[in-house]
């Protein structure tokens, strides 16, 4: 029998598992919050929440089971598939605002049931599966299926017919001097403020008095209406820093960090420039909208879908703001981080080119994460999820993943360029590599190879 051998303590499963724990926390906060609300169409809130988490989670992971059954090259990925099944459900719009004018999404239940079934469906097929047999995915799955399912709403959506400053409701425009209770320079019939909180606050109650502390509570504590993974900015920012701090090492948390000043920063400039009467109203709206908020911590950092190197992260993190914060303020389509996030989701390839380290033939020894040893058989080796480790640990600063695909490819230029002939057999990127990938004996390959050349 093989010994066991030792590898870091993190698995891609436990980092799936991690996540899945932070989202069914974050859902059951929501649905608690929600559960004192019945919408128009006589369905409890937190119920159709449940029922939606449900439906996403079976059919994700019935789906990944199915294909590993009936297919050669589908592998097993339960928690993955609950995971996206999580995600699904938190960034599908529900709640219905008691100002809404036009039906621009099926917002309550049981129409909300099919559209989160598709998504779900066009999710794991096209975007995780499909997508993956080329060996990596380029876009966010569930924001990729959130856009193709929401394609026959374009009109409404895009157009945001009910956020529109000609519309029947007045919403002052994000692109104007914007105020708490009263329109600047004309901008609106009423406040900002009013609109976030008649939006936002409880519909089953008396809408709440106009003021910072009522903005604040709807901000921070209890949204009823938008992605429910956001109703509750407090929950996501204690329940994600916990998860960054559990996994720090495999979760790219500076995307979350850059995303964060810099929607700020944007949100502070754009309320100089239109001379906004309360310069925290713009910056609460835009860090803490829960589409905004959910997407900064759980979807943005998204590893499959996002650059490996640090300042690659960085730059996204950033991009991904500027996009948001303009499709928010000049289309007046709130939720449009998830389009934005797409958008940069395109740019990672050209992301993980900037920020390398640069390669050293002098050795300096890392700190390791704790070890761990695995029975051979407990050992599975899953597809590659561009958490970059490897490339934080490396002796020499090379970066191991990257030469492997190089290797795989026989690309000899790439591999030269990457100076694979400078590993000396460390050992520490397939150590700490949480889907287990031979990183180590495909170096030692290549360095081979080019020495051969």
């Amino acid at each position: 029998m093989s010994k066991p051998k030792d590898y870091s303590w993190m698995t891609k499963d436990k980092l799936m598992t991690y996540t899945f724990i932070a989202l069914v926390i974050l859902t059951v906060i929501t649905a608690a919050l929600w559960s004192v609300v019945t919408t128009p169409s006589g369905w409890n809130l937190g119920l159709t929440l449940g029922i939606n988490a449900i439906i996403a989670v079976g059919l994700a992971v019935g789906i990944d089971v199915l294909l590993y059954k009936v297919t050669v090259d589908s592998p097993l990925n339960i928690m993955s598939a609950a995971v996206f099944g999580l995600i699904v459900t938190d960034c599908y719009t529900l709640g219905v605002p008691f100002m809404r004018t036009a039906e621009l999404l099926p917002l309550e239940a049981p129409q909300s049931f099919l559209y989160v079934a598709l998504m779900s469906v066009i999710g794991i097929v096209i975007f995780k599966k499909i997508a993956g047999i080329s060996g990596r995915k380029y876009v966010n799955p569930a924001a990729a299926a959130k856009l193709v399912v929401m394609i026959p709403f374009i009109n409404t959506l895009l157009i945001a017919i009910d956020h529109l400053k000609s519309s029947a409701l007045g919403v002052p425009s994000l692109s104007g001097p914007i105020g708490m209770t009263t329109p600047i320079a004309g901008n609106g019939l009423a406040g900002f403020g009013t609109y976030v909180i008649g939006c936002f606050a409880n519909p089953g109650i008396t809408t709440p008095a106009i003021t910072t502390n009522n903005l604040l509570q709807v901000m921070f504590l209890d949204k009823f209406h938008s992605w429910p993974g956001g109703a509750s900015t407090i929950a996501v920012i204690v329940v994600g820093i916990a998860f960054f701090a559990v996994a720090r090492r495999y979760v790219k948390w500076r995307i979350t960090v850059s995303y964060l000043v810099a929607a700020a920063i944007m949100a502070l400039l754009l309320s100089f420039a239109y001379g906004d009467a309360d310069f925290t109203l713009r910056l609460l709206f835009t860090l803490f909208i829960g589409s905004s908020i959910f997407l900064a911590f759980f979807m943005a950092t998204d590893p499959a879908t996002t650059p490996i190197t640090y300042l690659g992260q960085a730059i996204f993190g950033v991009g991904l703001a500027i996009l948001t914060v303009l499709m928010q303020t000049y289309m007046q389509f709130f939720g449009a981080s998830f389009i934005a996030l797409i958008i940069m989701n395109l740019t990672s390839p050209a992301l993980d080119k900037i920020g390398k380290l640069k390669p050293t033939t002098e050795t300096k020894e890392p700190k390791l994460p704790k070890a761990k040893s695995f029975a051979p058989e407990k050992v599975k080796e899953y597809q590659c999820i561009r958490c970059g480790v490897c490339m934080r640990v490396c002796c020499h600063k090379l970066s191991p993943i990257l030469i492997k695909k190089a290797f795989d490819k026989m690309d000899f230029d790439t591999l030269s360029k990457l100076n694979a002939d400078y590993c000396t057999g460390c050992g520490h990127c397939s150590y700490v590599c949480p889907s287990r990938i031979d990183l180590k004996g495909s170096v030692l390959r290549a360095k081979a190879m080019l020495r051969q050349q």
